[in-house]
């Protein structure tokens, strides 16, 4: 009778050491969200009436290894720039990395004036 309950626990032992295998959360999951880097000042003057180009930004990751890798082709940019008329506008930068982290939105301030 003794080695029947030896074997009963050694596969109920088994089959919980299998189930928590099984249901363990992944802890390479990345916990760390990207970050963004403006190129060029902020804010910035632009002159009324001249093309306005956004210096732009870069958007960066740190990995589950730690490593640190460039993901600006996944930024998104928004920009409401009117060059034809006076006022302020902003650009905004906005990345997600492939775990789903975001990054905290970055924004630049331009301000269209007359310039003589």
């Amino acid at each position: 009778m003794k080695a029947n309950h030896f074997i009963f626990l050694l596969i109920l032992f088994s089959v919980v050491l299998l189930f928590a295998a099984c249901n363990k959360e992944d802890t390479k999951d990345d916990p760390y969200p990207p970050f963004i880097v403006l190129n060029g000042t902020n804010p910035t003057w632009s002159p009324l009436g001249e093309p306005y180009e956004d210096a732009g930004a870069k958007a960066y990751d740190i990995t589950a290894t730690q490593d640190t890798i460039d993901i600006t082709a996944r930024m998104q940019t928004n920009s409401n720039v009117n060059e034809n008329e006076v006022g302020s506008y902003r650009v905004t930068y906005n990345v997600s990395d492939e775990a789903g982290n975001q990054a905290e939105e970055v924004e630049r301030w331009i301000y269209i004036n007359i310039y003589k």
